[in-house]
């Protein structure tokens, strides 16, 4: 096999860019801003995620909640006694 690839042509001409270096520095461009946008879009989501969860902390327990928390504690406590059973 020749040097062809270590030996640069003659006429090769260092300013001039070709289409694949312009499709790669573009590309390169395009990912950058698509990952600011992401970057930009997850703090926005992230923030809005906090203070959601803040208003809901400080917002009264409502009659349904209170009902789903009582049945999840009786479904642990039978848990607890089939456990309790289970060792004796």
């Amino acid at each position: 096999m020749s040097n062809f690839f270590l030996n640069t042509p003659a006429n090769f001409n260092t300013n001039e860019k070709g289409l694949g270096d312009k499709l790669l520095y573009y590309g390169g461009v395009v990912t950058t801003l698509g990952s600011i946008m992401s970057l930009v879009g997850s703090t926005i989501l992230y923030n809005e995620d906090i203070e959601e969860t803040a208003f809901e902390e400080n917002a009264p327990v409502t009659n349904r909640q209170l009902v789903e928390m009582q049945q999840q504690i009786a479904l642990l406590q039978q848990k607890i006694d089939r456990l309790e059973n289970q060792g004796q």
